[in-house]
């Protein structure tokens, strides 16, 4: 099974109905694999889950712009592991004129939440709303936040209402700034998104295909592929796997 082929032995849900599974406040375990482990990881998973649908299109194009001060403050702090982290972006979901200015915060408790609200189509300059939105959200003061990468990939989103569980399934990333840009054919990022501990069919699958949580941002992984002027070394480890993983991956920084 190839990304894009429509996922058509599951169940389409709208939007509307699974936006009773927000999750705006949640725990999040992430996954990474090959293309070629697609079929294994989804065989048999349509009983529990039904997947976004959204005018016969089930397979959906993000476009998002991620925000950093000038030393790439928010990267580094991931980097040396600080607890308390931040996420600063725009996000364009699908082909619709939806999009979102968004703060996502990693707690010391290991929750994700996530701040968000309306705002006009991704640009690489910020409007004067989009800034008092992360100002505010941050207490930062001034024009501290500059574009830093915008990352685009497809995504296919799975649903559980009982449990509560959201699934994801990203692929055909692609991340670029102003010094140029990288791809990552044949990489499958998988991301189980709970309220709390529960029970999930995912995760007992991950468990019997023995492939193991692997901590990810696409943010971290964008920007430390696409430069050679940043601290990376608390990523290599992780380049390596990926290489490992992938050995079609060919980016002189990973």
């Amino acid at each position: 099974m190839e990304p894009g082929n429509g996922f058509q032995s599951f169940v389409g849900v709208s939007l509307r109905e699974m936006d009773s599974v927000a999750l705006i406040n949640r725990i999040d375990t992430k996954f990474v694999f090959p293309h070629s482990r697609l079929e294994d990881v989804l065989s048999g998973m349509e009983s529990r889950y039904s997947v976004l649908e959204i005018d016969g299109v089930r397979v959906h194009p993000y476009d998002t712009v991620y925000f950093d001060d000038a030393v790439l403050g928010l990267y580094l702090a991931h980097h040396n592991g600080r607890a308390n982290r931040l996420k600063l972006r725009l996000r364009h979901y699908g082909k619709s004129d939806v999009a979102f200015m968004e703060v996502k915060r990693k707690t010391n408790t290991g929750r994700t939440i996530k701040s968000r609200k309306r705002t006009s189509l991704p640009q690489r300059r910020l409007t004067e709303a989009q800034r008092v939105f992360f100002n505010n959200q941050t207490g930062a003061i001034g024009d501290t936040w500059r574009f830093s990468m915008q990352i685009r990939f497809n995504r296919v989103t799975f649903v559980s209402f009982n449990p509560s569980e959201r699934v994801t399934l990203d692929f055909s990333l692609e991340a670029q700034d102003e010094t140029g840009n990288v791809q990552f054919p044949g990489l499958v990022i998988a991301e189980v998104k709970q309220g709390g501990k529960a029970n999930s069919a995912f995760l007992s699958r991950m468990h019997e295909l023995k492939i193991r949580p692997f901590s990810v941002s696409k943010y971290c992984l964008g920007i430390s592929a696409l430069r050679n002027d940043i601290k990376k070394n608390n990523f290599l480890p992780q380049h390596r796997m990926l290489k490992a993983l992938l050995p079609q991956l060919n980016h002189g920084t990973l």
